[in-house]
């Protein structure tokens, strides 16, 4: 699925108009489904749940105040008034603007209000009639928030800024047109102050700000209106944002053949655990088993080895020498032999920060010739940065947050407030591929563009979970998928997992083992 900036959805809408769709037609698709949505809410509203089937009377009475701006934005919340009072709902328009300051489709649907009678109120000054305004939006039961669009820049001032603090005040239900007032649509910053939607239509495609953090806790629920513009007028903008859809995620898990064995899935090499860090090469290997790996050897310390081993009989174990200040001539003998015999190699989960453990990750980056991942202390222990260009095979790490700040000397709050920058530009210059975790996972490929994963709660903020995904992400490649597919597709099953299990354990109570255990259900969802 195509996410748009704000400046290529502008681009879309031109070129659509100049191919002939009228802007006054696509207003019109646009804010009859922002009406259609309202009523929705309001019959969803007007049941009563304590005699299923029983309707409250009186649901064509109910009021919808829609507050709109003189874009384009507020165009769509006229034609949804329009809408409304055709259907019987008592409707008010709070416009904050002056007819003469209307675009012109929005100008004409104005007009269309008026000679409907719908109750129109200008008002540019909030503040002096704070009081009329607070009950308004009180005795609303749906406010239709039509304000402002994706375009605007820098903080939102005077009297928006004040019609969105009274919408949060009072407002029992919002519905957002096409981006909750106050969010930048390329960012997903609040600009100063933004509306609290409980739902939010988009128009035609998705927005960045709709889909990272804090915008995405703005919107509530999201559904994507379509206007009928064709997707070639939106891959003629050469997008460089794109989610993997419920469809798409599908499409990329291969037909496993009936007369398969166990060699035709790969194999699959963890080399990872230290002393009181036995769980981590763990909960990766047995991920990677989890989404269709065919076998899975671990290399860890002999100290923690029979520990591991006995986590669970699947998997197979290999013992290291301890990692300390440099790798033992054993050490490089079973590397060797690990590396010609694995499909996929997964380094650094548990591993340590020791000389050993640089001397490791190099030698693995320089000779192994198969797809390799780096994750946690694989990522740590990098001696340069420079050694990541020195490999010509496929590489992917997979950091957090932290992580991310030591490869790059940033702080976590800089890498946090610009993750699709940093993460693109890493990924370009250093010729790999970037799973950047977080609330909304960024994903970035080599050549610049960039995925943003749609699945995952807070529950997945637990010890382990990102051992977890570089397992998923292993298996996946060890049984066949192809390797951009498989990038995109480990966070999404990793993040469906992660939901599937939020939804019978909630989210406090959810572990790594959790996302695990649920693996099944989210590559067989829905079922």
């Amino acid at each position: 699925m195509i996410i748009l900036t704000p400046a290529e959805m502008r681009a879309v809408d031109k070129r659509a108009i100049e191919a002939g769709f009228p802007e006054i037609l696509l207003m019109e698709i646009a804010g009859r489904a922002v009406g259609e949505k309202a009523r929705l809410l309001l019959e969803e509203a007007g049941h009563d749940h304590h005699h299923p089937g029983k309707r409250v009377s009186g649901l064509a009475g109910k009021e919808v105040l829609v507050i709109t701006g003189k874009g384009n934005n507020g165009g769509d919340g006229l034609v949804a008034a329009r809408y409304l009072d055709m259907w019987g709902f008592r409707v008010t328009i709070l416009l904050l603007a002056e007819a003469e300051e209307l675009t012109a489709s929005s100008l004409c649907n104005y007009q269309l209000c008026q000679l409907r009678e719908i109750e129109i109120l200008s008002c540019n000054n909030p503040t002096g009639y704070r009081e009329e305004i607070a009950n308004l939006l009180l005795r609303a039961d749906l406010v239709i928030d039509a304000l402002l669009g994706t375009g605007i820049k820098g903080p939102v001032k005077g009297p928006y800024r004040e019609m969105i603090s009274l919408i949060n005040q009072f407002s029992r239900l919002v519905l957002a047109v096409d981006i909750p007032s106050g969010i930048d649509g390329e960012t997903g910053a609040v600009l100063g102050e933004a509306v609290q939607a409980d739902f939010t239509l988009t128009m035609a495609f998705p927005k960045i700000g709709l889909v990272v953090y804090p915008g995405r806790d703005y919107c509530g629920e999201i559904e994507i209106v379509d206007l009928g513009i064709p997707l070639d007028y939106a891959l003629a903008e050469e997008p460089g944002h794109f989610m993997l859809d419920e469809e798409e995620a599908r499409g990329l898990l291969p037909e496993r053949p009936r007369d398969s064995h166990k060699g035709v899935f790969g194999r699959v090499g963890v080399i990872g655990g230290s002393a009181g860090m036995s769980g981590a090469p763990f909960l990766s290997a047995f991920a990677a088993l989890k989404v269709g790996a065919g076998l899975v050897r671990v290399a860890v310390p002999e100290e923690i080895q029979s520990t591991v081993a006995a986590y669970s009989a699947e998997l197979m174990t290999l013992g290291l020498e301890e990692l300390t200040d440099q790798l033992t001539e054993k050490n490089i003998r079973r590397l060797n032999d690990l590396m010609a015999e694995s499909s996929v190699l997964a380094v650094g989960p548990g591993l340590g920060k020791t000389g050993g453990s640089r001397e490791l990750v190099s030698k693995i980056i320089r000779e192994y010739p198969g797809p390799l991942i780096l994750d946690a202390d694989g990522l740590n222990s990098l001696e340069s940065l420079d050694l990541l260009l020195e490999r010509e095979k496929p590489l992917v790490l997979t950091p957090h947050p932290g992580e991310m700040a030591r490869l790059t000397g940033l702080k976590i709050k800089e890498i946090q407030e610009n993750r699709i920058e940093i993460a693109r530009n890493f990924a370009v210059e250093h010729k790999v591929y970037l799973i950047l975790k977080g609330a909304v996972t960024v994903i970035a490929f080599p050549q610049g563009t960039i995925w943003l994963n749609p699945t995952g709660n807070d529950g997945m903020a637990t010890a382990g979970s990102g051992d977890v995904l570089t397992g998923i992400l292993a298996g996946l490649l060890a049984s066949g998928v192809e390797l951009e597919g498989a990038v995109l597709l480990a966070p999404y099953l990793h993040g469906l997992a992660g939901d599937l299990a939020a939804m019978d354990l909630t989210p406090y109570s959810m572990t790594a083992g959790d996302i695990i255990a649920y693996l099944g259900k989210a590559i067989n969802y829905p079922e």
